[in-house]
């Protein structure tokens, strides 16, 4: 299945890992992470790896309620348990990840929330709310993050105190993150954490609600939902990544919704914002059968992101992957020809790039670097060898033209 999400275009694999249900009390933790829960979790992190994707590792659905797995929960009397647990978590997790390089990227929490609450998703004004629990909920979370953040970058090893570190507000949305009442947390290492928000916007055509077709409107929408992240953050050279979005297979058609991705994407790559499809393997079929996989509310739909089959590992619906990578300029992997690693090679030696051609009939056209955001860094004709000795360290792709074809690859400095 990942495989097929790597030739397909994709770059970056979120992996949402529910810790709680496999902890138990041993030793100095309350929560230890059974050993067979890790190496699968370990399993599933290198398929991506190996495939040389990021991978977005986090905490996911521990938030619960108050009669659900409470792993964690944002108000005062639950602070010090959700403050343990999220260090004890990260603490173990940033131990046993500890020699992966910079394509492994961690989230501290997936939607921090009062669950059941009438505020749970929402809360208002934005930059001074007025409910008193909303509020002392994002003092706890900020709280979570710098303990998590913290347990990272304790573990010692040199790739955690570089790794990129991203975080949510309050629920994960836009709003969560403007408030003025969400504190970024201290950092030992500079420019290495960033923001992670959710946005399945209109909300009533993406998620919940009657809306079925896309309107032109909604574009403006979008952008009043992503202008002020990149205004706040990303010219501050802070990152922001959507790392869930979609909207939901109501049993509208296709058009609509590729009006949707076409809109959608093309304004978080003009925002540099990258973006990871949200699939819950539910789709529009599964729901009319009453299979109700994947959260799908009865009610309206709202949660139909089944893009994959998870049996078969093929696409439900191509066309919409095949828009995206259109929108992004992404051409999947088999649209590459591919140059046998034994004529020509790659290797970092000393904060050189050296491009080592082994075979006789490959002549080298062009090399060129390129930052994560996209921008060309360095680009030389006719060479052999590119020093990147006064970059610095982070992840770069690296494009090599040739006779015979293009290779693609990444270093990590």
């Amino acid at each position: 299945m990942i495989d097929n999400v790597r030739n397909s275009g994709f770059r970056t694999l979120r992996i949402p890992v529910s810790w709680g249900q496999h902890t138990k009390s041993e030793g100095n933790y309350q929560f230890k992470i059974d050993e067979a829960w890790m190496r699968r979790v370990k399993e599933v992190v290198d398929y991506a790896i190996d495939n040389d994707m990021f991978v977005i590792l986090n905490i996911h659905h521990d938030n619960g309620d108050q009669w659900n797995h409470p792993y964690f929960w944002p108000s005062n009397d639950k602070k010090d348990q959700s403050i343990r647990y999220v260090t004890e978590i990260w603490t173990q997790v940033a131990e046993y990840f500890k020699d992966y390089d910079q394509r492994l990227i961690f989230e501290t929490l997936n939607e921090p929330r009062l669950i059941g609450d009438k505020n749970e998703w929402w809360f208002w004004p934005v930059d001074n709310p007025t409910q008193n629990n909303v509020v002392e909920a994002i003092n706890v979370i900020n709280a979570m993050n710098q303990a998590a953040l913290d347990a990272i970058r304790n573990n010692g090893s040199e790739a955690n105190r570089d790794r990129m570190v991203m975080m949510p507000g309050y629920d994960a949305s836009p709003d969560g993150v403007m408030t003025n009442k969400f504190v970024m947390p201290s950092d030992q290492t500079p420019n290495r954490i960033g923001i992670e928000v959710h946005a399945y916007r209109p909300t009533e055509l993406c998620l919940t609600g009657n809306r079925l077709y896309f309107e032109e409107k909604d574009k403006q929408e979008i952008r009043d939902v992503l202008s002020p992240l990149y205004n706040r953050y990303v010219t501050q050279q802070i990152p922001v990544i959507i790392d869930e979005t979609s909207i939901s297979d109501k049993g509208q058609g296709d058009e609509t919704r590729l009006q949707w991705f076409e809109a959608f994407y093309s304004i978080a790559k003009e925002f540099k914002m990258p973006c990871v499809l949200w699939d819950n393997g539910t789709t529009w079929q599964t729901y009319q059968l009453g299979l109700k996989e994947g959260w799908s509310d009865p009610n309206t739909n709202g949660e139909c992101h089944g893009f994959m089959n998870r049996n078969s590992g093929n696409w439900n619906q191509p066309q919409m992957i095949a828009k995206i990578m259109e929108v992004l300029g992404e051409a999947p992997v088999t649209d590459i020809k591919d140059i046998e690693l034994t004529e020509l090679t790659l290797v970092n030696n000393s904060g050189n790039l050296s491009i080592i051609n082994g075979g006789s009939n490959v002549l080298m056209n062009r090399i060129m670097l390129f930052n994560t955001n996209g921008q060309l860094i360095l680009m030389e004709n006719k060479v052999e060898c590119i020093s990147v000795s006064t970059l610095p360290k982070g992840v770069y792709f690296v494009v090599v033209e040739t006779s015979q074809g293009i290779i693609k690859t990444k270093i990590v400095l």
